[in-house]
């Protein structure tokens, strides 16, 4: 007796792609209107941007590192990046027909551990299957590789297909939390508990700041901070998806991209600055983080096409 096959549901489904790129925007940078008829996904890297829209009932949105933003067709934005610091934007632009992405439209989404290692492979995707050049008569435009990778396209759109997927799973994770009712006594203790975590968590990260260039560990922080190993990781986990030491390091990545940006200091000295005593240590870190080696980002950055307002840079 023949099984009856199932046809597997499609929740999201990419048709065509438009864009794929990085850009880094200059202090206060404004980009007065744009109108397009696909989605658009825009990811802040670096930095932070404010988005408005034509619909005045509407109120711009600020976006901060790490944070994403899906706009929705056929409707008019501004931007402009803020005042004081380089905004670097990932950017994707795709045609999709699936009744789903109205719920993810024109929100604040935070990017997690998942969602940025999906945004990576993306980038690494993209790059290995098109050319960074730019078509004077439509500056978006995507030209592809002539040795493309096998199946390098296909898994582009897999890759944003699994985006869309778990970024939607946060999405609707954070609206059943909102309606589950519970006893009053309940929900006051773990509202208090999660805002004295966040609290805890914030602290934490300035003390990483203030000490980028040291090398932390676990027991110093729980001395630190009077906090338990286990309590430590938790609140990190739930806050951004890594590990207390492995968010540290993220950090430390992000602050030798922006000199690494900024043309500040050789590789050698980028390295020293953040601490690391070693600089095959530092390109091994910077490479597990990022995907590439930090020559290979200094040459990107380089070879970048250079505009007065903002420049295009290679995936």
């Amino acid at each position: 007796m023949a099984l009856e096959s199932l046809h597997l549901k499609k929740e999201f489904e990419i048709r065509q792609l438009t864009s794929l790129h990085y850009f880094e925007y200059k202090s206060d940078f404004i980009f007065k209107s744009e109108y397009h008829d696909y989605w658009k996904l825009l990811y802040v890297e670096d930095g932070s941007a404010e988005i408005s829209f034509s619909n005045k009932k509407q109120a711009p949105v600020t976006l901060q590192k790490g944070e994403l933003f899906i706009q929705s067709p056929n409707e008019y934005y501004s931007f402009r990046a803020s005042s004081g610091n380089i905004a670097v934007l990932f950017t994707a632009g795709f045609y999709s027909d699936t009744a789903n992405l109205s719920l993810l439209a024109n929100k604040k989404l935070v990017c997690q551990k998942k969602e940025t290692e999906l945004l990576q492979a993306l980038a690494l995707e993209g790059k290995s299957n098109f050319s960074p050049k730019i078509n004077p008569a439509s500056p978006a435009a995507l030209e592809r590789r002539y040795n493309q990778p096998f199946g390098g396209e296909q898994l582009i759109g897999i890759y944003l297909e699994m985006l869309l997927i778990s970024l939607m799973r946060q999405y609707t994770s954070s609206e059943e939390k909102k309606e589950t009712p519970s006893e009053n006594t309940k929900k006051d203790a773990s509202a208090s508990l999660l805002k004295t975590d966040s609290i805890l968590f914030n602290r934490i990260t300035d003390y990483y700041e203030a000490h980028i260039t040291e090398h932390i560990k676990v027991e110093h922080l729980c001395k630190e901070f009077g906090i338990g190993r286990s309590h430590l990781q938790r609140i990190f986990r739930e806050q951004t998806g890594y590990g207390a030491i492995e968010y540290f390091c993220q950090m430390r990545i992000s602050a030798a991209k922006r000199c690494i940006r900024e043309n500040r200091m050789n590789l050698t000295d980028t390295a020293a600055s953040l601490g690391y005593t070693s600089i095959y240590y530092f390109s091994k870190q910077f490479k597990k983080i990022t995907g590439m080696s930090p020559s290979q980002y200094q040459k990107m950055v380089r070879s970048s096409k250079k505009d007065p307002l903002y420049e295009q840079r290679e995936l």
